[in-house]
């Protein structure tokens, strides 16, 4: 199988948990592998403190700028899997713009994460982030899957969330709604 592109996009914040996606993708073997971060920085002394962790690995390809909507499905596109390692999180609109373009997640596993994926495990993969090992151990596990032959299940399962899909069961709603007050 290719060597898997990893790929973290998004603003990079502290609570994100990049501190410890760059070490975790360091201690993987594979040569080939890639890690691809891209988002605007904040706070912006924050963004060195990253590339330190970064330096000397060329696996790692670092473009902290603002990344526009129509650049998105460049980066994306790029990627094998998205890894959100954030440390805590409500919900993650991350994962379902990941989901959206049909590539799977690594993720802890916290709420956010673990509800949609509890019944459809092809949306990814989930990790202890309270085990040492946790993250590194989910890009390896993520490295040895196939997820291109996910692909379709993982668009198939997004596209019941898109605003057609949305539109259509919001009017079925309205008309069960308004004839049953007649």
């Amino acid at each position: 199988s290719a060597p898997p592109v990893y790929l973290f996009l998004g603003l990079i914040r502290p609570y994100k948990g990049l501190e410890e996606l760059l070490p975790a993708f360091r201690s993987l073997d594979d040569p080939n592998a890639a890690l691809l971060i891209a988002g605007r920085p904040r706070p912006s002394d924050y963004a060195a403190r990253l590339a330190a962790l970064a330096e000397g690995d060329p696996r790692v390809r670092w473009h902290p700028q603002f990344v526009p909507d129509a650049k998105v499905q460049v980066w994306m596109n790029a990627a094998d899997v998205v890894v959100l390692p954030y440390r805590q999180i409500t919900t993650s609109g991350a994962a379902m713009l990941a989901w959206s373009f049909g590539k799977p997640v690594v993720a802890p596993a916290l709420p956010a994460f673990v509800e949609p994926m509890a019944s459809a495990p092809f949306l990814g993969l989930l990790y202890d982030p309270a085990a040492p090992d946790g993250l590194a151990s989910g890009l390896r596990q993520a490295a040895a899957i196939d997820w291109q032959s996910q692909r379709e299940s993982i668009l198939a399962w997004a596209r019941q969330f898109d605003w057609p899909g949305i539109g259509r069961q919001f009017a079925a709603l309205y008309r069960h709604a308004v004839s049953g007050e007649r």
